[in-house]
């Protein structure tokens, strides 16, 4: 089943009767309550007390049901995470080791504290990929820094409670966004897969040196990498063909846990086989992994300075190296949960708690060695397929890690690297969507713009770069629409009366004034000020004092002579709160409801000799204006 698909999926669970499910009997007695809503002090601390403890909001009806749904996902994951954590550390330049520590510690804290259920915290392609932009030619440590100052900008963000900086990212930014990522996972593998080493910034330069250096690649990587990815494209689609055919539940359960499990399958088949040529006195004809330590790590607080031999880093020498690495790590990381949390049924997510856990994923996690940690989009499929009730997966997920870290770290040289790097192929491509840009062409064409801009940026100058453009983009945007609003301007009647109909479309702030008194000044001018001006502001949500004073200057603007001879300005059904801020003129008024506004435009037309009071014959029924205001 295939990420796309299992996201379909798990979006029609939300169209599920909930009538026809059994009763279920919880395991845990619900003897914590928090009562009716309290508006004193302790009823406030309890409800934020339980609003940073997520745990609280579903342990107590925890049921056996969701228990069997979350083991068989928590020792799934648990199996997967195994090898990309390996795959991921190596992304990043670090041994395999490491990719471990950082898959055990950042789970049991998102157990207590995450509010996404189908996240599993762990190491990504995504941050590993960033990571090493930063950390590159840099001694370990580095990596082990930038996770734990990560962290300390992911918790200051949420306490400053600026989450909101997340909603100014749009889909399109964020789908190309990934899809670079994806390009440029795959083309850091291909050097791996042909067995050559070398070190290049940037993907042209990459490419080149690539191109040039084929003729050096290693046959031994090539073909155990080949094998590797036809064997894990093998298991998704006989999985895939189980599930759409009709066979029993029990074969389809099967092979869909085999096929989840395919990456461990991988590592273990490829490892085997490396144990056992050594084991013979002979040597592997490609390239294993590297591993530094074995066992646990030490729980230890990161040393805030760098000795090596060529050169001692001081706090500040750090900062310096690691750059904007500090900023954008962080960003990434949480941009990829909040994501994940859109794609549930309810798609509503606490961007300030994902900060906050998050940022203590990261901050224990560099006591232990880890890189930066975030939720994966390849761990929220296989967690959807698998049924994945609560965050409970992360138990499971979390024990597994840290028994391999315990008892097979000492194994892990015997990995192929050409076989992590078809892992980390086959994860990501999942990535790519050039379904969108497509759509986007048809529906979109500034969505389908900004796509190509970030997917290019991002391909060629880092996904960093182009995330930063496409936030600023969006962001103008957001200034343009606030500037320039809809505003539809119309000839409308009413009993055969004819008014200029004004009708903005949101908010009129300081911005949007100017356009708006400018769209209808032209509008008076080719009604050659004889119809009077009717704002509907209904829709009306916001209105700043520069834009109150617009408004009443306007009416100052319609003024062509004197008061006698000025069009008269309707303000139609405006709040009363709005209608304080404004300035009142004489050809200005307020009007409440549809019998109010005829009764304004009768005078106004009796006013202008467009009625006839003896015949009461209808009043400008043609004007012979010519209008055209689109």
């Amino acid at each position: 089943m295939s990420f796309n698909e299992m996201i379909d999926e798990n979006l029609e669970e939300q169209f599920v009767d909930v009538k026809n499910k059994p009763t279920i009997v919880p395991i845990f007695k619900k003897n914590f309550t928090l009562g009716k809503k309290s508006a004193t002090f302790g009823g406030k601390c309890k409800k934020a007390f339980k609003h940073r403890l997520q745990i609280l909001n579903w342990i107590f009806d925890y049921n056996t049901e969701w228990g069997v749904k979350d083991l068989i996902a928590g020792i799934t994951l648990g199996l997967t995470i195994i090898p990309e954590s390996i795959a991921c550390a190596l992304l990043a330049g670090l041994p395999a080791h490491y990719g471990l520590c950082s898959a055990f510690i950042g789970p049991f804290i998102y157990l207590f504290f995450g509010s996404i259920n189908k996240v599993i915290i762990g190491p990504t392609s995504l941050v590993a990929l960033v990571s090493v932009q930063f950390t590159v030619g840099k001694p370990i440590e580095f990596a082990v820094l930038l996770t734990f100052l990560s962290g300390i900008v992911q918790l200051i963000m949420g306490t400053l409670r600026m989450g909101f900086i997340f909603e100014f990212i749009s889909i399109p930014v964020i789908k190309a966004f990934s899809s670079a990522t994806a390009i440029l996972v795959i083309e850091s593998q291909l050097k791996v897969l042909l067995g050559i080493k070398y070190v290049a910034a940037g993907f042209i330069q990459s490419i080149t040196m690539l191109s040039s250096r084929i003729p050096d690649a290693n046959m031994g990587d090539l073909i155990l990498g080949i094998c590797g990815i036809i064997f894990l494209i093998f298991l998704n689609v006989l999985e895939k063909i189980t599930h759409r055919q009709c066979v029993s539940k029990w074969v389809k359960n099967f092979f869909g846990y085999l096929s989840f499990s395919r990456n461990t399958l991988l590592v273990l088949i490829t490892g085997i086989i490396s144990y056992v040529w050594i084991s013979n006195g002979n040597k592997v004809p490609y390239a294993l992994s590297k591993n530094s330590v074995s066992g646990l790590p030490n729980f230890t607080f990161p040393s805030l300075s760098v000795d090596t031999n060529e050169k001692s880093y001081g706090f500040w020498d750090i900062l310096a190296e690691l750059n904007v690495g500090i900023i954008v790590i962080p960003i990434i990381g949480v941009l990829t949960n909040i994501s994940i949390g859109k794609l549930s049924p309810k798609g509503l997510v606490d961007s300030n708690q994902e900060l906050l856990t998050v940022g203590f994923c990261n901050v224990l996690g560099s006591c232990v060695q880890s890189m930066p940690t975030s939720g994966a989009f390849t761990r929220y499929a296989i967690s959807t397929a698998c049924g994945l009730k609560t965050p409970m997966a992360n138990l499971y997920c979390g024990i597994i890690s840290l028994l391999a870290l315990s008892y097979l770290s000492p194994y892990f040289k015997y990995i192929p690297e050409t076989s992590l790097a078809a892992i980390l192929i086959c994860s990501i491509y999942t990535l790519l969507d050039f379904k969108l840009p497509y759509r986007l062409w048809r529906e979109s064409k500034r969505d389908f713009y900004i796509w190509v801009l970030v997917f290019i940026i991002s391909v060629l100058r880092g996904v960093e770069t182009g995330l930063v453009v496409g936030t600023i983009l969006t962001i103008l945007h957001l200034l343009f629409l606030w500037a320039r609003p809809d505003i539809i301007v119309k000839i409308a009647e009413l009993n055969d009366m004819q008014y200029i109909s004004v009708i903005p479309g949101n908010g009129i702030y300081f911005p949007a004034i100017s356009h708006l008194r400018q769209k209808i000044l032209k509008a008076c001018s080719q009604a050659e000020y004889q119809v009077p001006i009717v704002i509907d502001c209904l829709k009306i949500t916001g209105l700043d004092f520069t834009s109150a004073q617009g408004i009443s200057k306007l009416s100052e603007d319609l003024c062509q002579n004197d008061a006698a001879s000025s069009t008269l300005l309707i303000l139609y059904r405006m709040n009363l709160h709005q209608q304080k801020v404004i300035d009142i003129t004489e050809n200005l008024v307020f009007c409440e409801n549809e019998a109010r506004l005829q009764e304004f435009l009768t005078q106004e037309s009796l006013r202008n000799g467009f009625i006839n009071l003896k015949e009461h014959i209808r009043a400008s029924i043609d004007l012979g204006y010519n209008i055209n205001f689109e």
